[in-house]
């Protein structure tokens, strides 16, 4: 019965268009576990990609269940990135945004992932996929200085992608923690006059992640997608000669909306 449940779900999510309703659905026959441990293991195909994961992981039952949380914005990458020859990915998780590209002819993926926890996920899945020696991993949080901080999470939710640097979270549910290296973007990556696509997704550290930052984002062209609602953030980009777009992503389809709450943000600087 959790068989068929789950495969319902599977083909709901991945075979059927949106409709008012669906995640509901979808949820109510095969939801994430709220033990990011407690699931079952899986291998399946993802963008052509091998991928493997667990179904108590809110990002593995994503991908699973609708081919990917965050198709649109895979797709979107993929009809800009011929032209790139760094992706960077702030914040990778488990590689479910840069790993669509890892077989790419002259792009090179740079990824940063503290966590311990995805940052093995996330080097396994490259590694399924014959890729890690061609790309770079960093086992670090990027920040406006150098040193060590503990980065906060919970590991009876299953949304493990939700770790944060910031000190202002609720205790009662960030029920763990575990000491990592930050350090700044600009201590580490020398480019200049590179095309860079740059993704950024920091749990509310996207301030302090731009202060670290300032000389790499001011010497290269930037393509840059943000996860972020602090507006004084994007008038601070805005003043380094950044273009703002607000991104709406619907399963694998995105447009380009007024919509300025958005945490969606798409920022160019050439």
């Amino acid at each position: 019965m959790k068989n068929l449940r789950k495969k319902t779900a599977q083909i709901l999510g991945r075979k059927f268009s949106y409709f008012k309703g669906k995640d509901k659905l979808i949820r109510l026959l095969f939801s994430p576990d709220e033990n990011i441990e407690s699931g079952e293991f899986f291998d399946i195909d993802y963008f052509g990609k091998k991928y493997q994961g667990i179904t108590s992981n809110y990002i593995d039952w994503g991908v699973y269940v609708y081919g990917g949380l965050e198709k649109g914005l895979v797709n979107y990458i993929s009809s800009k990135i011929s032209s790139f020859t760094h992706f960077i990915d702030v914040g990778s998780n488990s590689g479910t945004i840069s790993l669509p590209f890892c077989h790419l002819k002259n792009l090179k993926i740079i990824c940063f992932e503290p966590l311990t926890y995805s940052y093995e996920k996330l080097v396994n899945n490259f590694k399924i996929n014959n890729a890690y020696t061609n790309h770079q991993f960093y086992k670090l949080g990027l920040s406006n200085k150098k040193g060590e901080q503990k980065i906060f999470f919970s590991k009876t939710n299953s949304n493990i992608g939700m770790a944060t640097l910031s000190n202002n979270v609720d205790f009662n549910f960030f029920n763990h923690s575990e000491n990592i290296t930050i350090n700044k973007l600009d201590n580490i990556l020398n480019f200049k006059n590179e095309h860079i696509f740059l993704k950024v997704d920091v749990e509310k550290h996207e301030n302090e992640f731009v202060e670290g930052a300032v000389n790499f984002l001011n010497n290269n062209k930037i393509l840059m997608y943000l996860e972020t609602k602090d507006k004084n953030l994007l008038s601070k980009l805005k003043k380094m000669n950044f273009e703002i777009n607000f991104p709406k992503f619907v399963e694998g389809k995105y447009f380009f909306t007024d919509n300025q709450s958005s945490h969606h943000v798409i920022l160019k600087n050439y």
